[in-house]
C-alpha cells in the first residue's frame, strides 16, 4: 500500500497567506488606487520593509512615459497621485526603462537618484524596484524601501519580483471598474494673467491637518525660512517695491522670536496651533509697531489678513516638518485663499499657477505679479470638483476679466492654454 504524504497548507503560513491575499485583492471589483495601497500594505508585512509603492505608467499630454504613484504604504497619503517620474528618470524610471530589477543599498548616493521634495525618501535609503511587465513593456514599477542601509539580497529581489505578478494583474483589470473621469470648467477672475497645464495640488490648512500626529513645528519653521531665501533674494534683486514691502511684512511672522516661544510652549496639536494663531490675531498694535520699525505698513483689514497669514504659516510649517509632499514644483496649487506666504512659497518652488475659491491678499498679488505667475481667484465650485492629482488647465487672459480652470480638461482646452502660455 502506497501512503501519500499530502500536506494541506492551511492558514497560518504568513507568506502563503499573503500571496493568496494579494491575488484576492487584485481581482476585487473596486477602484484601482485603494486596491494598490492595500496590496502595498500586504507586501510590506510579507517582506519586512518600511515603504512599498506602486508606480503606474500613464499617458499625459500625448506622452506615454509617465510613472505616477498610485499605491503606497509608508509615505503620507498625499503622495499618491502627486509623485510623478518620467520613464528613465530616477531609479524607478531606470527600472521601467531597462525592464529589469534595480537595487541599491543607499539610493541617495547614486547619480541616478531623483529626490522628490518633501517626500522624506532619504529616511529609507535601501531601494529595490521591479518592473511590472505587460505587452512587452513596463506598465508600472513596484518599489520597496527600508530604513536599514543594506543592499537587498538576491533572494529578496526574487521575492519582490514574484510579488509584482499580482500587482500586474490588478493593473490589467484597472480599465474594467474605473469610473469616467470628472470634467468641469470652473469660472473665476483673473488676478494675474497667464496659462498653465499641470496636475492639481490642494494646499493644506490647519483644519485639514486635524488628524495628523504631533510633530516639531519649530523644525518646520526653520525649513520654511531656509527654503524661502532664494525667492526673497530674487524679489529684492528685481527691485519691485510692492513685492519687497510684502516680503518685509511676511518675514516678521516666521522670524518673530515671541511666536517661536509661544509655539514651543503650546501643545504640539492643531488645537495648540489654533490657540497661538488666535493670540496673534488679537495683537494688532504690537504687530503694527513692528511693521513701522521696518518701514512697512499693513494694508486693508490688517487684523484679518494677519490671522490668515499666521494660520497659513503654521499649516505650511506643519506640512514641511512632517515631510509631506503637498507643495510640488510646477503643479497648479489650489486653496481657499491665496496669502502672501503661499505666494512666496510658490515663487520658491516655481508653482505652475495659483487658484483660489476666495480672494488673494495684497501681499500675494504683489509677489505673484512680480513673478508673472498665473492666478485665478473667486473660482466657483472649486472644492466640490477638485481632487489632488487632477489634471488641470488654467486659462487666464486679461487681468480683471473672466478666467477658467478646467478640471480634467478636453484636448481643446489644453491646446488653448498651451497656445496662450506660448
Amino acid at each position: 500500500m502506497i501512503v501519500h504524504d499530502v500536506h494541506i497548507h492551511h492558514p497560518g503560513d504568513a507568506r502563503v497567506d499573503g500571496i493568496l491575499r494579494l491575488i484576492e485583492i487584485a481581482g476585487e471589483d473596486s477602484p484601482l488606487a485603494p486596491r494598490l495601497s492595500a496590496m502595498c500594505g500586504e507586501i510590506a508585512v510579507m517582506t519586512g520593509v518600511d515603504v512599498v509603492s506602486v508606480y503606474v505608467r500613464e499617458s499625459d499630454s500625448g506622452r506615454d512615459d509617465l510613472l505616477v504613484m498610485r499605491g503606497n504604504h509608508g509615505f503620507p497619503s498625499s503622495a499618491i497621485g502627486t509623485v510623478r517620474l518620467a520613464v528613465g528618470e530616477g531609479l524607478t524610471g531606470l527600472c521601467a526603462a531597462c525592464l529589469r530589477p534595480v537595487s541599491v543599498a543607499v539610493a541617495g548616493a547614486e547619480l541616478g537618484f531623483k529626490l522628490v521634495p518633501g517626500l522624506g525618501e532619504e529616511r529609507f535609503p535601501a531601494y529595490v524596484g521591479v518592473p511590472l511587465l505587460g505587452g512587452g513593456r513596463a506598465v508600472g514599477v513596484l518599489v520597496l524601501q527600508r530604513t536599514e542601509a543594506r543592499a537587498f539580497s538576491a533572494a529578496e529581489v526574487a521575492l519582490a519580483t514574484a510579488l509584482g505578478a499580482p500587482v500586474t494583474l490588478a493593473l490589467e483589470r484597472r480599465g474594467e471598474h474605473e469610473a469616467a473621469p470628472r470634467s468641469a470648467r470652473l469660472d473665476g477672475e483673473v488676478a494675474v494673467a497667464g496659462a498653465a497645464v499641470a496636475r492639481a495640488a490642494v494646499l493644506p490648512t490647519l483644519a485639514s491637518l486635524e488628524a495628523r500626529k504631533p510633530i516639531d513645528i519649530l523644525r518646520g519653521l526653520d525649513r520654511l525660512s531656509a527654503e524661502l531665501v532664494r525667492a526673497i533674494k530674487r524679489i529684492r534683486k528685481r527691485g519691485d517695491i510692492e513685492a519687497m514691502r510684502a516680503v518685509a511684512e511676511l518675514e516678521l511672522l516666521w522670524l518673530d522670536a515671541h511666536l517661536r516661544e509661544r509655539l514651543a510652549a503650546a501643545a504640539p496639536t492643531v488645537n495648540g496651533l489654533y490657540a497661538v494663531a488666535r493670540e496673534y490675531a488679537r495683537a494688532p498694535f504690537r504687530v503694527a509697531a513692528l511693521l513701522s520699525s521696518r518701514g512697512a505698513t499693513p494694508g486693508g483689514d490688517a487684523s484679518t489678513e494677519r490671522a490668515e497669514e499666521i494660520e497659513d504659516l503654521l499649516a505650511i510649517a506643519w506640512a514641511l516638518s512632517a515631510d509631506e509632499p503637498l507643495f510640488p514644483p510646477g503643479a497648479i496649487w489650489v486653496g481657499g485663499r491665496v496669502g502672501g506666504l503661499v505666494a512666496l512659497l510658490a515663487a520658491s518652488r516655481d508653482a505652475g499657477a495659483l487658484v483660489a475659491a476666495g480672494a488673494a491678499t495684497p501681499a500675494a498679488l504683489a509677489i505673484t505679479r512680480g513673478e508673472v505667475r498665473p492666478m485665478l481667484t473667486g473660482v466657483r465650485g472649486l472644492h466640490a470638483w477638485i481632487r489632488p492629482g487632477d489634471r488641470c488647465a488654467v486659462d487666464a487672459a486679461t487681468v480683471g476679466g473672466a478666467g477658467a480652470l478646467w478640471v480634467n480638461p478636453p484636448v481643446s482646452a489644453i491646446e488653448r492654454a498651451r497656445a496662450r502660455r506660448g
